[in-house]
């Protein structure tokens, strides 16, 4: 009796230690997010799920509505049919090759032409009063925000989300650009982009529409358009970080009253996040996963900025009292240092790592072995 008592008295200690050191108590799982088409061939949809499953990977976040979507069918509809077909084809290879399937769809970022051309309004203004119906911000076509406090906005995405549930096979659904555009473009990417943000200039600073204004202003007898220097304020960082998560949690909490697993890609680091793009994601109570894009060249950092920015995403979940998972989102590495980055973010304490994205084994088969190798050694 002795032996076995110092034996379970062994294995709690251990698990105590493992807590300790920011491991959480769930298995380490692998994901990867995947681009999906309408005219991928079956063979290669086929391929794709095969060599994940055969990898290792738990399930793939499966791109159904983009940047640039297809409209099928009634034009004036506000159905989603592409989503749908693209999801529908890739269930039986998810169910075949065992994995998980997840429907990755685009949030505040919309912009289907039929909703364009329906309700215009809907859209973010920045603080030159310029709509983001009418810009193209950053030079890119497909960067049109919805705001989160504009009346129908809310019941627009429930109805895309409860249009992807009713897909027999989907295991849940996944919240991309649940968030404001870049105030500022994380810091690696400005040369490439021509840019100059020392600070947050109006024409990339969102949202100050009319509805925005005035429940802010009804809030705390400010008009935020009136301030010198917005981003300074401290009741208005609030006021945005607070509507985007507001708008996220109706939304994960009708993906889960759906019976679906509930999920959102967000920045990095809860202190990037906010800073860059208003986001404050550790505020997503209703989320089951959270899933920071770590990209780290994308900040000016090395790789061992996985662990931190894992680190701090955890302490500020646990702060919060929000039990989401955290699977870090990350690059797949080129060299297959796959073992590398999923050691770090084991390290910060993270559930599990995906990887962006499947694409990259395609014109890199060799890092399919990879891979399985590093999966195999957790």
């Amino acid at each position: 009796m002795k032996k076995i008592t110092w034996f379970f008295l062994v294995l709690s200690l251990i698990g105590m230690t493992a807590t300790a050191c920011g491991q959480r108590e769930h298995p380490f799982k692998v994901y990867a997010w995947m681009s999906g088409k309408l005219d991928m061939p079956d063979d290669v949809l086929e391929n794709y799920f095969s060599q994940a499953a055969a990898a290792g990977i738990s399930g793939i976040y499966l791109e159904c509505h983009g940047g640039y979507p297809t409209l099928l069918g009634d034009t004036t509809a506000f159905r989603d049919s592409a989503a749908l077909v693209i999801l529908r084809r890739a269930v039986p290879y998810a169910k075949k090759y065992g994995l998980e399937l997840h429907a990755w769809m685009w949030t505040t970022n919309r912009c289907e032409a039929n909703l364009l051309d329906a309700h215009p309004e809907w859209y973010q203004t920045n603080g030159l009063g310029e709509s983001l119906a009418e810009i193209e911000m950053y030079g890119r076509k497909h960067y049109r925000f919805l705001c989160p406090n504009h009346e129908g906005v809310t019941e627009y995405l429930k109805d895309r989300v409860h249009e992807l549930a009713e897909i027999e096979g989907i295991d849940g659904i996944h919240l991309d650009f649940i968030r404001y555009p870049d105030a500022i473009l994380p810091y690696g990417l400005h040369a490439s982009r021509g840019v100059v943000q020392d600070k947050v200039y109006p024409q990339w600073d969102c949202c100050y529409c009319e509805e925005c204004r005035a429940k802010f202003q009804a809030q705390t007898g400010i008009d935020p358009l009136q301030l010198e220097d917005p981003s300074a304020c401290e009741e208005w960082m609030q006021f945005r970080w607070d509507s985007m998560a507001q708008l996220a949690d109706a939304l994960l909490e009708e993906i889960r009253s759906c019976g679906k697993t509930a999920s959102a890609a967000v920045f990095a680091s809860p202190e990037e996040s906010r800073k860059l793009v208003r986001q404050d994601w550790p505020q997503f109570r209703h989320a089951d996963a959270l899933l920071p894009m770590i990209y780290y060249p994308y900040y000016d950092k090395t790789e061992e900025w996985i662990e931190t920015a894992v680190r701090e995403g955890v302490t500020e979940l646990s702060a919060a009292g929000n039990p989401a998972r955290l699977y870090a989102g990350v690059l797949v590495p080129r060299d297959g240092g796959f073992a590398r980055c999923i050691q770090l973010a084991r390290d910060g304490g993270a559930d599990g790592i995906c990887f962006f994205s499947l694409e990259a084994f395609s014109r890199h088969p060799e890092l399919w072995d990879a891979l399985r190798t590093a999966v195999d050694s957790i």
